[in-house]
């Protein structure tokens, strides 16, 4: 069975499965649907007795230690688990695998955690998907995280404002452990200063300053041909200690991403393109359009010229700046 992030949480509590597949980039939530198999079947005090995980360090799975270690029986535990980490399949290991996968015994939990999968070896990930759960744990959307952060704020009396939670989600680039951390800390400092509302103010005094979301209204305002914005934009950040190296190469990479999505015009595509959420592959898409494809081109050249004159000591790094975001922002 193959499912989707939000429904894993549900399929370990209602079902009694005995082999599992998770992977991806979440860590977050991987962690959380670790913990909650591991409270769902191990009893109290015999937490290490009945678990085990096996670390192959990025290399190939060693099957035989596998196959040791899901025939022990628990020794008071419902199930005994046995969690494998950081492993890959080679040839050998990819054809033995499926066999083995087939016959979990029913005492057994057998559980794969890894940030991928390669899914082009189709019999192991069939027999996978067959045989036990798949999921591949991936960022949620911006809709669903900004319910987060106000559901989360909401237990300890705090409501939280569209702003500020969009900025959360900006900063932290959709990571739950940081958006989680980040909310803990904003919690004890509202309790302790008696604030019951998170405004934009109280993210940026508590959080890492914004550069990602910051450069997407830098680029708001020369696609708009406002100059005068996007400069009063670029002084904030530096004014914030944003080494100036770090905003060239990220302008740069913002227009190399513009015109990934010039050129595919579709979300998906671009999501699937540059690996980006969701909501940055829409911000991306409406950017583009103020901009013909041969601007952005003749823009994009220009961030390495400058690169490159800048490393040759023929320009002053924030002059350079300044004069390319005036020129991209003249129509």
């Amino acid at each position: 069975m193959i499912l989707k992030t939000g429904e894993l949480s549900k399929r370990i509590k209602e079902n009694e499965d005995n082999l599992f597949l998770i992977y991806g980039e979440e860590d977050f939530f991987i962690e959380r649907a670790v913990n909650s198999i591991k409270h769902k079947y191990l009893s109290k005090g015999f937490e290490t007795m009945d678990y085990i995980k096996l670390d192959f360090n990025g290399k190939s799975v060693n099957v035989d230690t596998i196959v040791e270690n899901i025939e022990l029986p628990p020794w008071a535990s419902s199930k005994r688990i046995v969690e494998v980490v950081n492993f890959d399949f080679d040839k050998d290991s990819s054809e033995k695998m499926p066999g083995v996968l087939s016959r979990v015994p029913e005492s057994t939990l057998l559980l794969f955690v890894n940030t991928k999968f390669d899914k082009r070896k189709k019999k192991l990930f069939d027999t996978f998907s067959k045989e036990g759960v798949v999921c591949e744990v991936t960022y949620l959307e911006e809709s669903v995280l900004n319910k987060f952060i106000s559901q989360t704020f909401s237990k300890s009396g705090i409501t939280i404002d569209a702003e500020a939670s969009d900025s959360m989600i900006s900063r932290f680039n959709s990571s739950m452990r940081r958006i989680d951390s980040a909310i803990k800390r904003i919690s004890v400092y509202c309790e302790s200063e008696g604030i019951t509302r998170v405004d934009i103010k109280v993210v940026d005094e508590l959080c890492e300053p914004d550069v990602y979301g910051d450069i997407f209204k830098i680029m708001d305002a020369v696609g708009m041909g406002d100059a005068s914005l996007a400069l009063i934009l670029l002084d904030n950040l530096i004014k914030m200690k944003e080494p100036l190296p770090r905003i060239r190469f990220m302008i740069a990479r913002h227009f190399r991403e513009m015109i990934c999505a010039k050129e595919l015009g579709n979300k998906n595509a671009i999501m699937n393109r540059l690996g980006s959420r969701s909501f940055v592959a829409d911000k991306l898409l409406r950017q583009s359009r103020n901009f013909s494809m041969s601007k952005l081109l003749q823009l994009y050249k220009l961030c390495y010229k400058n690169d490159y004159d800048l490393k040759h000591g023929e320009a002053d790094e924030r002059a350079s700046v300044e004069s390319f975001i005036v020129l991209a922002s003249g129509k």
